[in-house]
């Protein structure tokens, strides 16, 4: 199934990656497949700084999940 995720869903994902939308994302198993446009990535550099905070991650951690996470979206 194709899915197209927004930034507040890549926020979500990022700020608790063992909510429901982290699970489904991040899940190996699952047969979903995640699309969004490349200007998501402008709006998570742009948010950065609150992700830190909010997420209560390194910058180390926060990077990680990220990269885990874009892996995932096909853009």
């Amino acid at each position: 199934m194709k899915i197209i995720v927004d930034t507040n869903i890549i926020f979500s994902a990022l700020l608790n990656s063992n909510g429901i939308i982290g699970r489904l994302i991040f899940n190996p198993d699952t047969k979903f497949v995640f699309y969004s446009c490349s200007y998501m990535r402008y709006e998570i550099k742009k948010h950065w700084h609150k992700l830190e905070k909010l997420s209560k991650l390194s910058n180390e951690q926060l990077e990680e999940a990220e990269y885990r996470l874009l892996d995932k979206i096909h853009f």
